[in-house]
Parts: structure tokens; C-alpha cells; sequence
């Protein structure tokens, strides 16, 4: 299976960067309008033995004047120790060592590195290594925190082209499904939407023997919509096939995954010690086009692996984890989709 990058350029607000299980679901629903229900039902029931492709979750990207960054999620590796701070500090000032410590927490609240950043992290390139580039990079986002690390070069284009996105709290109503009215009272709630620049897209990844396949479903869905409140005009993206992109080849048996897992548990060395995760709990709804009126639409709740976690395994294979049922409506079984994209390397190094 060959690895193509896609790039989605907003072209109205959207809920918020696409996660893998959401563009799984909107790719299914692309393939069933597409092509048929019938060919989705066979390609769905033979998923987990076989799956037809693999798919990220979106990530930033900034492109202006021809040039682009592609960022991917940092990798969650060990933290420093009080003995690495101590080495880095120049004196044996405690205000000194304060002052690292509190630069080392701003870049643990970092979320994305640049896939050249990226490259050199899956070839040793520690995080401590890391950090100390961190600190010699100048400038800072609004909020203080630098949630994207790049190199010098990358921060010259990208620090012209801030602020890349402002999140904005939206009002809505909730819509009663058997009513559909929001009550006599009316209920509203709060959403957080994406405002973007002409220079913010995002990309992601996915994993196929036949990409043409997909080019008529990208079509659809940028009529369609990806993620939240579609029938409201949001989450419209440009679509494009890029590129077929090779992460460098690696012997390891140790890979970052690009999106959100559900691992098989024999699927892994659990007695490595070169694991390192984030694990979040996850419910959603069955994404409908009112087939299921009046029905519960809540799936079971889902543990999941967070993007940028890292993993050792027993063997190289194209795609790790699982698409469990996780809801049975009206005869139809819905999937969680929980397949990690991984990307060999040697990360956790002491270059």
C-alpha cells in the first residue's frame, strides 16, 4: 500500500482539525453515496482482516508564496531530569533553573513539530537535543506558548504569516430529535469554530493500493462537508491529492502513530521500555442523515491512544489495532475506527 498527503484548504470556519475516526466516517459515508451501500457493507465486514485504507487525523500546514511547512503531532517521549536541567543551566543560579523549567513546560504543551523536525526526530534526535533548539528559537505565539517547533529557517516563513487561526465560542440550540424544535424553553450550548488565514490548511495521510479510487469521494465531500455542523455551511474544505510521500525507511520495530488507536494488545512488545502514550476516553454519536430517527445514536465509549503516542511491536505489518462494533442499529453494525498509521523509526535517541 502506497502513503499519499492530502491537503485541505478551509473555505469556511470548521469544529475543529479533523481526527482519523472522523475522516474514516466521512470517507465511508463518501463511499456509500458515491458507489453504493452494499460495496461499503463488503469493504466494512472485511475491514479487520483486510482493510482497503488507512487514514490519519489532519494536521497543520502553512503555505504562502510556494513555500510550505507540514507539521505532524510531536512525539510523547521520557521528559528531562532534574540532572539534565542541571547541566543545561550555565550557572548554579536557582533563578536560572527556574527559568528552564518554565521554558520546558511551554514546550511540553507544544502539539506539533515540522515534518523536517519530524524526520529527525525518527533518526535518534532526542528531546533534550530538541529542547535546546526550542530555546534559541525567537519569538513567541500571542498566548505565550509556541505550539508548533520548527527549525530557524521554517520560523522566518512562519512567523510572517501569524495569527495562523482564532477560535471563537459560538452559540447554539439544541434541536430535540423527535420534536425538531429546541422546546418551549430552548436550550443553547457553546461550540468552539476555526477562523483561519489564507495561509493555514491542514493535510493528512492515507494508505491505499488505489487512490483514484478516492478522487471522486474527495469531490463529494467538498460539497459535502467534513466534521461538525455541515448542514450549517461548516467544515468546507478544498481538496487535493499531493503527493506520494515515503517516510524514511527503518529496520525498528518501533513506530509513532499518526492517528487515533485502538491497539490489539498481542500486537505489541509490552515489556518494552520504549512505550510512551496518552490515553483518552471517547464517545460520539452515530453520524446520521436522519436513517436513524428516534433512535439512540450514543456509540459505547472507546479508549484511545492519542496521535504522536509511540509504540514497540513484535513484527512489521502495513496497519495495527482494531475497528470494533461499538453500536447495532436496526440490524447495521457501526465501527469505531481505531487502525494506527505508523511511521518506523529510531525516536528516542541521544543526539
Amino acid at each position: 500500500m502506497k502513503i499519499w498527503q492530502i491537503k485541505l484548504t478551509p473555505l469556511s470556519p470548521f469544529h475543529g482539525f479533523p481526527s482519523s475516526d472522523t475522516l474514516f466516517g466521512a470517507l465511508c459515508w463518501g463511499i456509500r453515496r458515491i458507489c453504493n451501500e452494499s460495496l461499503l457493507t463488503e469493504m466494512l465486514e472485511g475491514f479487520q482482516e483486510n482493510p482497503k485504507f488507512i487514514v490519519s487525523s489532519a494536521f497543520p500546514c502553512v503555505a504562502q508564496n510556494g513555500d510550505s511547512i507540514f507539521f505532524l503531532p510531536k512525539p510523547i517521549m521520557p521528559g528531562l531530569s532534574a540532572s539534565d536541567v542541571e547541566k543545561m543551566a550555565q550557572t548554579n543560579e536557582k533563578k536560572e533553573k527556574v527559568e528552564i523549567v518554565t521554558q520546558y513546560k511551554k514546550f511540553k504543551k507544544s502539539e506539533y513539530v515540522s515534518q523536517v523536525i519530524f524526520n529527525r526526530l525518527l533518526n535518534g534526535l532526542s528531546e533534550k537535543a530538541l529542547f535546546q533548539e526550542y530555546r534559541e528559537i525567537s519569538g513567541e505565539d500571542k498566548d505565550g506558548e509556541k505550539k508548533f517547533i520548527m527549525s530557524k529557517t521554517e520560523y522566518e516563513l512562519f512567523k510572517t504569516t501569524k495569527p495562523l487561526f482564532r477560535k471563537e465560542l459560538v452559540q447554539k440550540n439544541a434541536i430535540d430529535r423527535l420534536t425538531m424544535s429546541t422546546g418551549e424553553e430552548g436550550q443553547t450550548f457553546y461550540q468552539e469554530e476555526y477562523y483561519t488565514n489564507s495561509a493555514f490548511k491542514l493535510h493528512f495521510f492515507i494508505k491505499t493500493d488505489d487512490i483514484n479510487f478516492f478522487k471522486p469521494v474527495f469531490r463529494y465531500l467538498e460539497d459535502k462537508g467534513i466534521g461538525g455542523n455541515r448542514s450549517t455551511g461548516k467544515g468546507r474544505f478544498k481538496i487535493d491529492v499531493l503527493n506520494e510521500i515515503s517516510f524514511e525507511k527503518s529496520n525498528s520495530y518501533k513506530f509513532i502513530t499518526l492517528s487515533r488507536y485502538i491497539p490489539v494488545i498481542s500486537e505489541l512488545n509490552i515489556e518494552s521500555n520504549s512505550m510512551f502514550y496518552e490515553i483518552f476516553p471517547y464517545r460520539s454519536k452515530v453520524d446520521s442523515e436522519a436513517e436513524f430517527k428516534g433512535d439512540d445514536i450514543w456509540k459505547l465509549k472507546v479508549m484511545y491512544l492519542k496521535e504522536g503516542s509511540c509504540f514497540e511491536v513484535k513484527e512489521h505489518k502495513h496497519f495495527y489495532g482494531q475497528c470494533p462494533v461499538v453500536k447495532e442499529i436496526r440490524m447495521q453494525k457501526i465501527r469505531q475506527y481505531g487502525f494506527a498509521l505508523p511511521v518506523f523509526g529510531n525516536f528516542g535517541g541521544s543526539v
